[in-house]
């Protein structure tokens, strides 16, 4: 058994691919857990799929970086036997013990001040870089995706109005009396 990885190297393996020793695909890394003495990454939650709700935990001290992807020192069977855990609940002892007890680890269990009023405090740092990523193939494909808005927006249009001017001097008995020339003179 080695060390657990630093804080960082375990926060770039989150979303991560995992497999076991013999290339099966067991899911996808997403939590960890640190080791309440050395405050390192000591497990990791595996999500196993969308519609499961709850993650398996997994040693990370063993872990090892294949490519994208993380390699774990055990079989799919070890895997699929070891106890899921709800990620949006603090472990029990109970469930520590039966994680330490699943993948062959020592455990001394929690001493008085881990169970008082101590805390474990755990915080993600950014780190900015430029990373070139393998060519992929993509298609473009056109969606229809509607969105509520409201706005205010100008509309012009054409309105027709009828102005009346007064009668020429004179009586007009039709509209053929009328002068096609607004001055009153003829071509």
């Amino acid at each position: 058994m080695s060390d657990p990885p630093d804080i960082d190297t375990a926060l770039a393996w989150r979303g991560r691919t995992v497999r076991d020793e013999d290339g099966n695909e067991l899911g996808t890394l997403s939590e960890l857990y640190l080791d309440s003495e050395t405050s390192r990454p000591a497990w990791a939650g595996v999500k196993r799929g969308r519609l499961r709700p709850t993650e398996t935990i997994v040693p990370l001290s063993d872990a090892a970086e294949d490519g994208d992807e993380l390699r774990l020192p055990f079989d799919r069977e070890r895997f699929d036997g070891a106890p899921d855990i709800d990620p949006d609940v603090e472990l029990t002892e109970e469930q520590e013990r039966a994680l330490h007890a699943h993948y062959g680890r020592a455990w001394a269990g929690r001493s008085d001040e881990e169970t008082g009023d101590a805390m474990i405090r755990s915080e993600e740092e950014v780190s900015v870089g430029k990373e070139v990523k393998p060519a992929e193939r993509v298609r473009l494909k056109k969606v229809i995706v509607e969105d509520e808005v409201t706005r205010t927006v100008p509309v012009r249009k054409e309105k027709i109005q009828l102005e009346t001017e007064p009668p020429p001097e004179g009586r007009i008995e039709s509209v053929e009396d009328l002068d096609d020339d607004p001055e009153g003179g003829r071509p």
